[in-house]
């Protein structure tokens, strides 16, 4: 308790000139104070204001809850601190503080220990364990999914801390759910509202889109229901992952769009070296809504350039020189919000993709720095907090 009371003080205190209030929030940016946060654009740049009514974008890792739940222990993290949780916790905080990120974790599971200090986004399940096999149009679905929905805010009904409320993990809306809805009796809800759209020569996007249109109409509803006072993000979509019609019909109900970025092609540079801005624009303009980006990953090789069929990685100097880059133009655009990194420390399961010769993590196992890329991350964050208040007060 002690050690979290200073660190929220330190939020009250002065970054890069500018002083901030216990959220985090650029003081120099004032507007009307809710208890919660919400969102406003002001002199034409989106940001969060945060429940004392100051100028926020936050920049969050995630995945530190995971660590701390399954590998803290067996990669020496706990050694340090002698079993301690919550000092290795502190740790970690101060860790993420030192390196100027001002929010905690946006993806589940979430390590307890960060809420009561930095802001974060809460996730909720759908009541099913699979993404989309449900027949959102059947009226006994929606009744359980409203009820799933407005017992899971009651948790965080009432924390300023939460930024939003979001689903965990990447939602489908490809070909797959198509066939879901193709499969369902001719008779079901479901099925009879495909039949009406095939007879109408209606594609099967347009199909999606209107499924998107009914879902997050019922999650909007649930969650203003449960817990009012708090935005509402809905789903991480993969960017270019969903079609137009659905970023259309999401954009209709959601406070803020959020997206991952994920491109695998060897064809072009991947997302984690150049920021696609041309392709944020078109899905920001599709939405009409400010984005946040969650789960940002930036690997570099533990040795020497390395090409693999997901792009070519950098050593550590040169990726983290190349990712402070992509956090200053991402934050350029006015409508992004929020960057939340993947990942603070710990082992991913996509590291299997680079055989263990590449990491993304800012710290190593045991809780050590990767000097270059945190020092060179906190700069850009520096850099990218500046330009973007800058936008709001000019």
């Amino acid at each position: 308790m002690k050690y979290t009371a200073l660190l929220l003080m330190a939020c009250c205190t002065v970054c890069n000139g500018q002083e901030l209030d216990r959220f985090g929030g650029n003081k120099s940016i004032k507007s009307k104070a809710t208890g919660f946060f919400r969102v406003e654009e002001v002199n034409g740049r989106w940001l969060f204001v945060t429940p004392e009514g100051h100028g926020y974008v936050a920049l969050g890792a995630n995945h530190v809850g995971k660590y701390l739940d399954l590998q803290a222990d067996e990669m020496g993290l706990l050694d340090r601190f002698d079993g301690d949780r919550s000092k290795a916790a502190a740790y970690l905080i101060e860790q993420m503080k030192l390196m100027g990120l001002n929010a905690g974790e946006a993806y589940a599971p979430l390590a307890p220990e960060l809420k009561p200090v930095l802001p974060w986004v809460a996730n909720l399940k759908f009541p099913t364990k699979n993404k989309f096999a449900f027949d959102v149009f059947d009226l006994e679905f929606q009744a359980k999914l409203r009820q799933s929905v407005i017992d899971q805010c009651a948790e965080f009904r009432d924390d300023p801390m939460v930024l939003g409320i979001a689903f965990a993990d990447l939602p489908v809306w490809d070909r797959r759910r198509v066939n879901f809805f193709e499969q369902l009796a001719p008779s079901s809800p479901g099925g009879k509202v495909l039949a009406e759209f095939r007879a109408a020569g209606k594609s099967d996007n347009e199909f999606l889109g209107h499924v998107a249109d009914v879902l997050y109409e019922q999650l909007a509803t649930a969650c203003r229901r449960g817990a009012h006072n708090h935005l509402f993000f809905g789903e991480r979509h993969r960017l270019r992952g969903t079609p137009d019609e659905v970023l259309r019909s999401v954009g209709k109900h959601v406070d803020v769009f959020c997206t991952q970025a994920l491109i695998l092609s060897p064809q072009r540079p991947p997302e984690w070296q150049v920021f696609q801005a041309e392709r944020y624009d078109y899905e920001q303009k599709l939405t009409g809504k400010p984005m946040m980006i969650i789960d940002w990953a930036a690997p570099f090789s533990l040795s020497e350039s390395m090409k693999t069929d997901r792009g070519t990685l950098q050593p550590e100097q040169q990726a983290a020189e190349d990712a402070s880059k992509w956090l200053v133009d991402a934050l350029k655009r006015p409508y992004i919000i929020g960057i939340f990194k993947c990942q603070l420390i710990g082992l991913h399961g996509n590291d299997r993709w680079f055989d263990g010769k590449s990491r993304r993590t800012y710290l190593k196992d045991d809780g050590t720095t990767f000097r270059h890329r945190t020092e060179i991350t906190r700069q850009a964050h520096e850099e990218s907090l500046k330009a973007a208040y800058q936008q709001a007060t000019r």
